[in-house]
């Protein structure tokens, strides 16, 4: 990834209404089935940062991390944004977005997009786990986690654990007007 590419997810961010989407919940299909994929793709790199390290990363004392965490850390510990592109960021979330985890995700999003490529090298094309989650955003933004749950009022998704999401289907695309067809099912 690059500083580019953080650039362009503080954009995507900020271009969302997020009242709007708050608000929406015409698209609750397809952002079911993009939280899925997710969590499909934070569970796999999961799993591949386990193979380097020798303590898990998720144990019954951490389980508080799964599923909406700060991945780029487990990459690359040092890794830090762009401050200006931080800082944009922080300022567009307080004004913005009414809810803390929406900022941890956002934020989150961005350290991901700040790895370094020789950072990701060692993991080959692993998929970019932010990417469906964003869309969940910039789509709907509205869900909450409860009883197990992340719920979209319409459609409900499992939580549990990282491991149980390792093995699911994978979205086969994130095209909008794909999405749009599941929320027209």
């Amino acid at each position: 990834m690059s500083d580019e590419h953080a650039k362009v997810v503080v954009e995507k961010i900020s271009a969302i209404d997020w009242r709007a989407a708050e608000e929406s919940f015409e698209h609750g299909t397809s952002s079911a089935r993009l939280m899925r994929e997710y969590l499909r793709r934070a569970a796999i790199w999961v799993q591949e940062l386990q193979k380097a390290q020798p303590d898990p990363l998720f144990d019954v004392a951490q389980s508080d991390r799964w599923p909406f965490f700060d991945l780029a850390r487990y990459v690359d510990p040092s890794v830090r944004p762009d401050s200006e592109l931080a800082a944009e960021l922080d300022a567009f979330l307080a004004e913005h977005s009414s809810s803390l985890l929406t900022g941890r995700i956002c934020r989150a999003a961005l350290n991901w997009a700040s790895l370094s490529p020789e950072a990701l090298a060692g993991f080959g094309d692993l998929p970019d786990p932010f990417e469906p989650l964003l869309l969940v955003f910039e789509r709907s933004g509205a869900f909450w986690i409860e009883n197990g749950f992340i719920d979209f009022v319409a459609s409900r998704v499992r939580l549990g654990s990282w491991e149980d999401h390792v093995a699911a289907a994978p979205l086969l695309s994130l095209d909008r007007a794909a999405l749009d067809a599941m929320d027209q099912e």
